[in-house]
């Protein structure tokens, strides 16, 4: 009977430990439920608030990163001769906005930048047009001298710097407005950059079509196919001599129209000499039935007098060959143009320029065989 009581005895005990601890364990269960539940809206309010600071933590590190800049052009132009169709159509001359772009560059980090640019053109005129310009994303290896670069922008064979108001008859012809992927090689040595640009589109024989040179035959068919840059650029002489070689290839009517070039630069005392030349290597054929194989020159020097002053005159010789036989009207023989550029205010320059033109004429024809022009330009950068 003792045993039982003592065994009875030690089950009540055993019980009443067990019963306790599980009755606290449950209580503090309980009041840490409790607590939470008191506690959420204090926890999501923090919660937020590092939301709000990571956010604005990360947006302050883009604008870091973020240039925004741009510039406005207003142009005055003048010619004596309104059409170049008709030599008596009397003088012309026009003040407008000429182009206003803005540019936003973002440097993600050391080997990745993006950029985007916006350009209005010929504002207060009939022709006036507001467009993206410019979408460009650019991946440099850290570790290799290898760039890749694509998007849409302007697809330059040369870099020549025209230094005054009007474009290049290269940059007229040869400039290419489109998607395209480069990727180069620029290691650190020489200035050398050797790239390679892919494209699609027939974008230089449509602009020789646009400049009067070029007549599509009635029955062309385009052909599709990749059109290709490749460029190499070398400085053998550091901040002295640049050296630049090019070759455009695009899909034609049976054959492919292909392009090839250079240019040089060289900056002796105060004195800059540009040189440039491309002809084309193949033409699909004209109306006419021939592939006329147009080639460009252009030949500039500029001087800055004064290393304090920021005051450069220039002048530009640029010959054109359209490879057809005789001469026809309204076609651009030869020109040549001088001026100056002078700085001002930090963020302001003025330009001025004089322009003649020469023009092939059919004999017995009325069209204008000449054309002074005068352009005065005010840039202003922000």
């Amino acid at each position: 009977m003792t045993k039982i009581c003592v065994a009875v005895a030690l089950f009540a005990l055993i019980t009443f430990v067990v019963c306790s601890m599980v009755f606290a364990q449950e209580s503090r269960f309980v009041e840490t439920e409790h607590e939470e539940e008191e506690r959420l809206p204090e926890l999501e309010d923090q919660e937020d608030k590092e939301g709000r600071e990571e956010a604005q933590t990360f947006l302050q590190s883009l604008l870091e990163k973020t240039t925004l800049s741009g510039f406005v052009e207003l142009d005055y132009d003048y010619a004596d001769v309104s059409d170049v169709a008709d030599k008596n159509s009397g003088s012309t001359s026009d003040l407008n906005l000429d182009e206003i772009e803005l540019e936003l560059e973002v440097n993600l980090n050391e080997w990745v930048q993006a950029e985007m640019a916006v350009t209005a053109e010929d504002l207060g005129t009939d022709d006036h047009k507001i467009a993206l310009d410019e979408v460009t994303l650019t991946i440099e290896c850290p570790w290799i001298p290898l760039y890749f670069t694509g998007g849409k922008t302007s697809l330059r064979l040369t870099d020549f710097e025209d230094r005054l108001v009007s474009d290049t008859l290269i940059e007229e012809l040869y400039e290419i407005d489109i998607v395209g992927y480069a990727l180069g090689f620029a290691p650190d040595a020489y200035g050398l950059d050797l790239s390679i640009t892919l494209y699609e589109g027939d974008k230089v024989i449509d602009n020789l079509a646009d400049f009067g040179t070029h007549e599509f035959r009635l029955e062309r068919e385009e052909e599709d196919g990749i059109s290709f840059i490749v460029n190499a650029v070398i400085e053998p002489i550091e901040e002295m001599l640049t050296l630049c070689a090019f070759y455009d290839s695009e899909p034609g009517d049976a054959n492919r129209n292909d392009s090839i070039g250079g240019a040089l630069t060289l900056d002796v005392w105060k004195f800059s000499l540009d040189a440039a030349y491309i002809t084309a290597q193949g033409r699909e054929a004209g109306e006419d039935g021939e592939e006329n194989k147009e080639s460009v020159s252009v030949v500039g020097l500029a001087f800055q007098p004064f290393e304090s002053t920021p005051l450069a005159f220039a002048v530009r010789y640029e010959d054109f060959d359209d490879d057809r036989h005789g001469d026809q009207d309204e076609v651009l023989d030869y020109l040549y143009l001088g001026g100056f550029k002078y700085s001002f205010l930090e963020w302001a320059t003025l330009f001025f320029e004089y322009r003649y033109l020469g023009y092939e004429k059919e004999r017995g024809s009325h069209a204008a065989d000449e054309v002074d022009e005068l352009h005065c330009r005010i840039g202003l950068e922000f």
